[in-house]
C-alpha cells in the first residue's frame, strides 16, 4: 500500500475505525438553508454598543442607588447640624451679671439725751410716729409692675415678689428676730451672697462685709425680747433698668418693733431703716434669685460703741446730759437713712 493516501497524524484520525467522523454529513442547499445564518442589520448594529452593562452591587444594592442615598443623608445632615448650632446660639443665656459681696453699711443711732420711756403700757406703739402705719408686710407698697425695655411685666412683677419676699423673710419672720437662720430668705440669693451671708451668721465681723445685723433684724435673745406687738412698717419697692440692661430694684422701708429687756423693766420700741439696692438680670429672674450689691441701715436707740455686728442691741434709756457723748448729726430715720456710722435720734422712735 502507498504511503501518500495517509495522512500525518496516522490512520485513526476520526472515529474509533479509522474514518472521518463527518464523511457521512453532506453538506448539501437544504443544509445550509436550515442552519438559519441572520446577517444583522444597521439598526442592530447601531445599538450594538448600548446594550445594558451588568450593574455593580453591595449588600444586594446597585451601587448607584446607594451612591445617591449617601448623598441625600450627607446633605440631611449638614442642614440639621447648622440648625443644631444655630439654635444653641440663639439659646445661649447671656452672660451673667457680676457684682461682687454684697456691701453692707450700717449707722447706729444714739437715742436722745435723756431718754426714757417709763412702764411698759398695754399699746407700746401708742404715742409714736408708726402708731398709724400699716402692720409686716402690708406696709411694703410694691410698684407697678410695668415692662422696661429689656423686661416684660411678667418678668418686672417676679422681680418685685422676689424682693418682697426676702424682704419679709429677713426682717418680719419672728424665728430670724428671735436668732434664727433666715431659712425662708437664704434660697433667694445667689450662691456667692448666699455663702457670704452663711459665713457671717458663722463668723460675725464689725465690718461691711461680714455683720449678720447688715442683712437681717435679730436680737439676742440672752437680753432681749422681742413683744408679741405687730410690727409697724412702711415702705416701697421700685423698679428701673439699668444702661446694662439689668433689673435694678429698690427697696427703702422702715420698721418699728417693739422689745424689753429680759430680766428688767426697760423697753423701747426700736426703729430699722433700711435701703436695698438688688440688681437681677433675666437668668435671675427666670431662676428666681437675687444679687444684692449694698444694703444701708439705720438703727437705733442703741449705742454706737457697742458691736453690733452679730445682734442689735437697744438702748433702753439715753444718757445724762453730763454722760451725753459729743454731739452727733440729728437724724429722723422716718423720713431719711443717714450715712456716716454714728447719728443721734432727733426723737423718740
Amino acid at each position: 500500500m502507498s504511503g501518500r493516501g495517509v495522512p500525518p497524524e496516522g490512520p485513526n484520525r476520526g472515529g474509533p475505525d479509522g474514518e472521518d467522523e463527518f464523511n457521512a454529513v453532506v453538506f448539501d442547499a437544504t443544509f445550509v438553508r436550515a442552519a438559519g445564518l441572520h446577517e444583522p442589520s444597521a439598526r442592530e448594529r447601531l445599538h450594538e454598543g448600548k446594550r445594558p452593562h451588568p450593574q455593580r452591587r453591595v449588600f444586594g444594592v446597585r451601587v448607584r442607588t446607594l451612591r445617591g442615598v449617601l448623598g441625600a443623608l450627607l446633605v440631611l445632615l449638614v442642614i440639621a447640624s447648622a440648625s443644631f448650632l444655630g439654635a444653641r446660639r440663639a439659646a445661649a443665656p447671656a452672660p451673667r451679671l457680676v457684682i461682687g459681696p454684697a456691701v453692707l453699711h450700717r449707722v447706729s443711732l444714739l437715742p436722745p439725751s435723756g431718754y426714757a420711756t417709763g412702764a411698759l403700757p398695754a399699746d407700746p406703739m401708742a404715742g409714736g410716729p408708726a402708731a398709724g402705719w400699716a402692720q409686716g408686710a402690708a406696709g411694703i407698697v410694691v410698684g407697678e409692675r410695668r415692662a422696661t425695655a429689656h423686661f416684660s411685666a411678667t418678668q418686672v412683677g417676679q422681680a418685685l415678689d422676689l424682693v418682697r419676699e426676702f424682704v419679709v423673710g429677713t426682717q418680719l419672720d419672728p424665728a430670724v428676730l428671735a436668732g434664727g437662720r433666715p431659712w425662708a430668705a437664704l434660697p433667694l440669693l445667689r450662691s456667692e451672697q448666699r455663702e457670704q451671708l452663711d459665713a457671717a451668721l458663722i463668723a460675725p465681723h464689725d465690718d461691711d462685709t461680714s455683720a449678720p445685723t447688715g442683712w437681717i433684724t435679730r436680737f439676742d435673745p440672752a437680753s432681749v425680747k422681742v413683744l408679741e406687738v405687730p410690727i409697724k412698717v412702711a415702705g416701697t419697692l421700685v423698679v428701673a433698668e439699668h444702661a446694662r440692661a439689668d433689673l435694678v430694684v429698690t427697696a427703702d422701708v422702715v420698721f418699728v418693733y417693739a422689745v424689753a429687756q429680759v430680766g428688767g423693766p426697760g423697753w423701747t420700741r426700736f426703729v430699722l431703716h433700711r435701703v436695698w439696692d438688688f440688681r437681677l438680670d433675666p437668668a435671675m429672674v427666670h431662676d428666681g434669685l437675687l444679687q444684692v450689691r449694698r444694703i444701708l441701715t439705720a438703727a437705733g436707740p442703741q449705742g454706737c460703741d457697742a458691736d453690733s455686728s452679730a445682734w442689735f442691741r437697744p438702748a433702753f434709756t439715753g444718757p445724762a446730759p453730763s454722760d451725753a457723748p459729743p454731739a452727733a448729726e440729728q437724724v429722723d430715720p422716718f423720713r431719711s437713712a443717714p450715712t456716716g456710722t454714728c447719728a443721734r435720734l432727733a426723737g423718740s422712735p
